[in-house]
């Protein structure tokens, strides 16, 4: 099992950059830029809410977690 980080493609989507969000959900901007970068290894379940209210909040589009994170099964790899 893996689970792709997808919040880079939903900011580029909505228009929102990393500095934006990073700046209204009040998180620090290395987690930010990491997660976008696939560098993340763990991430706290308050706080990826947070991400996601506040784009809902800035966006006024129906963010729920598949819009940041995909989970890949072990078979689908290939």
């Amino acid at each position: 099992m893996s689970i792709k980080i997808r919040l880079g493609d939903t900011l580029e989507a909505a228009s929102v950059t990393k500095n934006t969000l990073t700046r209204e959900a009040k998180v620090r901007p290395n987690l930010i830029y990491d997660l976008c970068e696939g560098k993340t290894k763990r991430l706290d379940l308050d706080t990826l809410n947070n991400m996601v209210n506040t784009l809902w909040a800035m966006t006024g589009n129906d963010y729920t977690l598949t819009d940041v994170l995909e989970y890949i099964p072990d078979d689908a790899k290939g």
